[in-house]
């Protein structure tokens, strides 16, 4: 994924075919943010997300219900 918006950027800022230049890069992003493989890459990163943050939540509420709320409680 990184080379491919490597080589997008690169066109990008090399180009010197004018209009033509322009509407060619805008159509190969429309093709490569379309296509199965970036739509199956960014579903796999939002599945990873969401396990990592649920797991993360259950861990902050197991230590904030332990240690820090005995803490916070015994401060008010």
């Amino acid at each position: 994924m990184g080379v491919i918006v490597g080589v997008i950027v690169g066109y990008a800022f090399g180009t010197r075919s004018g209009e033509q230049g322009w509407a060619e890069l805008q159509e190969a992003c429309k093709v490569i943010s379309t296509s199965e493989e970036v739509k199956d890459l960014l579903a796999g990163g939002f599945s990873i997300a969401r396990d990592l943050l649920g797991r993360g939540s259950g861990i902050l509420s197991g230590v904030l219900g332990s240690e820090a709320g005995a803490k916070l409680r015994s401060a008010a």
